[in-house]
């Protein structure tokens, strides 16, 4: 199993706008030391307040997930840097096929593309985009992001955009492009059937366990009819985890930052109680048992980890980082192996 750390950039109004993102760079600068797999960013836009007046602070403030990725990619090394997600209807994919060139390359060839469609009503108003025409706009999107990053000289006519003959620059160091993961927070059949067609990476966000198996064994299946029984594929889901010295510090110390995700998070999407039920949440014990029964009973096998929710006080969150890199993640990997969950 693989992980990685979540950078949703939370910001509580007892901290500043620039005390996030000085903390969250500090956070994925351990990560990267600690040795974690990636780090995840994300893109949301304008204030919640004026949409959910009694929220108690803004759900993010990332605007730009590769302006983000470029800084990130200059304090790092090793860590690949994802998108969980870019949000494709609400630009022109010429502009995002540039900025991930460029994070690509100052990166040195560690971005993972991650995409998705939206969901927030109150964001594609503000950029005047039609959200019943999300799903189209996110299909014309990929293709022109994909083809000018492997076209030397590209056109297109579609219904959305139009792009005269032209060649791309720059364009990303990975070839033929950059991983395409594909977010979807349930693993639908045609979602599946979409990542499975087009070799992209399934990322399951939230989902609860039953739905993870079910979509794991649908993507087996959906290998298995392209000739690629048997191939491991990633598949993807991303967890809160605070680590403690025991439950009882865990408890002590983290649950007023459950709390507050649990109450804030309620303005802007639906939020089920297993979401509180499959937090990796406690001392390493506690932690190591939740995840290897994560990836026994639904076929994960790489773990986003959201490590720093809720407003949680720095010093809390790196002391979890390092207890989850120092105890957690040895045992997990000794106690799956090659896991892969029979189907």
């Amino acid at each position: 199993m693989k992980f990685g750390t979540f950078h949703l950039m939370e910001q509580p109004f007892s901290k500043t706008e620039a005390q996030v993102y000085q903390e969250q760079m500090a956070q994925m600068r351990l990560a990267d030391e600690l040795g974690f797999d990636w780090v995840w960013l994300t893109e949301h836009h304008f204030s919640s307040v004026p949409h959910a007046p009694d929220v108690p602070g803004e759900y993010c403030v990332s605007a730009s997930p590769f302006a983000m990725a470029c800084a990130v990619s200059q304090i790092t090394k090793n860590v690949r840097i994802g998108t969980a997600i870019k949000v494709l209807p609400l630009e022109h994919p010429l502009r995002t096929a540039e900025d991930v060139a460029m994070a690509d390359i100052m990166s040195n060839g560690r971005i993972d593309f991650g995409v998705g469609l939206g969901y927030r009503q109150y964001e594609f108003d503000g950029l005047g985009v039609p959200i019943e025409e999300k799903q189209a706009r996110f299909e014309e999107a990929l293709k022109i992001v994909l083809g000018v990053w492997t076209t030397e000289e590209f056109s297109y006519d579609g219904q959305f955009w139009k792009v005269p003959r032209m060649t791309l620059v720059p364009r990303p160091i990975q070839k033929p492009h950059p991983p395409v993961w594909y977010a979807t927070r349930l693993g639908t059949p045609t979602a599946i059937e979409f990542a499975a067609n087009n070799d992209y990476r399934l990322l399951c966000a939230w989902a609860p366990r039953a739905d993870l198996k079910l979509t794991y064994a649908r993507m087996a299946e959906a290998h298995a009819a392209r000739g690629r029984a048997g191939e491991p594929f990633d598949f993807t889901c991303l967890r809160h985890v605070f680590v403690g010295e025991s439950d009882a510090d865990a408890k002590k110390r983290g649950t007023e930052y459950i709390e507050y995700y649990m109450e804030s998070t309620k303005f802007f999407r639906p939020i089920g109680d297993h979401e509180r039920d499959e937090m990796i949440f406690g001392g390493p014990q506690t932690c190591i048992d939740k995840i290897t029964s994560l990836g026994r009973e639904t076929g994960v096998n790489n773990l986003i980890c959201w490590m720093n929710f809720g407003g949680l006080p720095q010093d809390m969150v790196e002391a979890s980082m390092r207890l989850f890199t120092d105890e957690v993640v040895p045992a997990v990997q000794k106690n799956l192996g090659a896991n892969v969950l029979a189907v």
